[in-house]
């Protein structure tokens, strides 16, 4: 993409050059990628597919279902289902 930029039609008289912004679209494409780059591994974002579970009527709800952490049936703040029965061992009885 660097040494030949451009784009010609093979049917009409028509070519395409890019030859003379080879350094600025190397630089965009630059950033782009950076961007890309940073945005993937960038901390504190949270992990859509991470589980809650009700407390009070042990409900499991997706992330993407419970956007303010709060259990749509009975009003409660939800918890992490990662440890949540060695966190309540008293409902993993049930």
């Amino acid at each position: 993409m660097i040494l030949d930029i451009g784009f010609c039609s093979r049917y009409d008289d028509f070519c395409w050059d890019w030859g003379e912004y080879h350094f600025e679209m190397g630089l965009l494409l630059l950033f782009v990628g950076l961007f890309m780059f940073i945005m993937a591994f960038r901390k504190g974002q949270r992990d859509y597919a991470e589980v809650f579970i009700c407390p009070q009527c042990e409900t499991a709800l997706p992330f993407a279902e419970v956007p303010g952490e709060i259990c749509p049936k009975c009003h409660t703040k939800l918890e992490s289902l990662e440890g949540f029965y060695e966190r309540h061992p008293e409902l993993k009885e049930k």
